[in-house]
């Protein structure tokens, strides 16, 4: 009777020791609220609202006006050209066109622009030296003017890319902001002579190898031959 009555008290601790180990294993834990003070606070989104207002003022501020610049079509190798860009309030694109003297194909765009505008000419296969200063103060009534002096490098398709800058007062600091960029092609050639020219410059080390040389050697042959005839 005692036996079996120690039998029952262990396997109903069992049980309740089983029991404890689940409920502390199995069970999600108790979240406790967290603290008014442990609560992270939500930043808000950044809004336009944030930005100056004096970007967006010196925007507004500024004025339409009309660009003409000249792009060449085709260059010898030899030869430089000019690129020439105007810049008008007060004149329409077909008469800055009219003015622009220099070689090449015609363009124009109505463009925003500031009271000081900069504008530079690029392209990696071609030395290009300005003409004009890059940054100059825009007028009202009169054109602004732009030249640069193109040198082509190689030969070949290349590209030229003409870029337009505002510059604009933002906090009391000078700020560049870009307004737009045309890009144009140059195809660049040779004539015969150029081209023979170009494959000797480039090719003379092996031509005297397999020309001269030769050539020089036939000759001592030819005329040591000679003497030993005499």
């Amino acid at each position: 009777m005692n036996r079996t009555w120690k039998i029952s008290v262990g396997l109903v601790s069992a049980i309740g020791i089983l029991t404890a180990v689940f409920w502390l294993n199995f069970l999600p834990p108790v979240i406790e609220p967290p603290a008014p003070g442990d609560v992270d606070k939500v930043e808000p989104a950044p809004s336009v609202r944030n930005i100056p207002a004096t970007v967006d003022q010196a925007l507004k501020a500024m004025a339409s006006a009309n660009i003409a610049f000249n792009a060449p079509e085709s260059l010898n190798l030899n030869e430089s050209s000019q690129v020439h860009l105007i810049l008008s309030l007060a004149h329409s694109i077909t008469e800055l066109k009219q003015a622009i003297s220099a070689a090449g194909e015609k363009h124009g765009a109505s463009i925003k622009v500031s009271n000081r505008m900069e504008a530079s000419l690029t392209g990696h296969n071609f030395d290009i030296t300005a003409i004009t200063p890059g940054v100059q103060a825009v007028s009202g009534e009169l054109p602004t003017h732009w030249r640069w002096e193109i040198y082509p490098k190689k030969t070949g398709l290349h590209r030229l890319h003409l870029t337009l800058t505002a510059h604009l007062e933002v906090d009391g600091k000078d700020t560049p902001r870009a307004i737009t960029s045309f890009d144009k092609k140059i195809d660049v050639t040779v004539t015969a002579g150029q081209r023979f020219a170009l494959f000797f410059s480039n090719n003379w080390q092996w031509l005297w190898a397999a020309i001269l040389v030769p050539l020089v050697t036939w000759y001592w042959q030819k005329r040591s031959k000679n003497k030993g005839k005499s």
